[in-house]
C-alpha cells in the first residue's frame, strides 16, 4: 500500500512550486500548481485514513468524501475548492473560460491552497489523536 506521506510530499512540492511561478511571472502554472496541490494534499488525507481515494479531479468530491468520514467541512473550504478546482483544466487549455492569468489570480489561487493546506494538517492532527 502507498504512504500517504508520499502524496502529501508531491502535493507540498505543488504548493512549492506555485510560488515559484508567481515569481517567475507564469500566473497560469501557479493556479494549475495550486489546484494540483489541493487535489494530492486531500487525496493523501483519504489514503491516510481510508487506504484509497476516488478516482477524480473534484476538489469538491474529494471534500464530500472525507465528510462522509466525520470530518467538519466548512461551506468556505467548498467555495474555496470549487474556485481552484476550475484551474485544472481551464489554466491549461486556452480559450476555455477565464482568458487573463495575473498576479492576483495567482495569488488568490495559492491562497486557497494554503486555506486546503490548513485543513488537510487539522485532518491529519485529528486522525493522529484518535490512533
Amino acid at each position: 500500500m502507498v504512504d500517504y506521506r508520499e502524496w502529501l510530499e508531491k502535493a507540498l512540492v505543488f504548493l512549492e512550486e506555485a510560488r515559484d511561478d508567481v515569481d517567475r511571472g507564469r500566473y497560469w502554472l501557479a493556479c494549475f500548481h495550486a489546484q494540483q496541490f489541493a487535489e494530492l494534499a486531500l487525496k493523501a488525507v483519504l489514503v491516510k485514513l481510508v487506504g484509497s481515494y476516488p478516482f477524480t479531479h473534484s476538489l469538491v468530491e474529494l471534500l464530500e468524501a472525507l465528510e462522509s468520514l466525520g470530518h467538519r467541512v466548512d461551506e468556505e473550504l467548498y467555495t474555496i475548492a470549487e474556485a481552484l478546482e476550475k484551474h485544472y483544466t481551464r489554466a491549461r487549455y486556452p480559450g476555455i473560460g477565464l482568458s487573463v492569468y495575473n498576479r492576483r489570480v495567482a495569488e488568490r489561487c495559492i491562497s486557497h491552497a494554503e486555506r486546503i493546506k490548513r485543513f488537510v494538517e487539522e485532518v491529519l492532527r485529528e486522525s493522529k489523536e484518535c490512533s
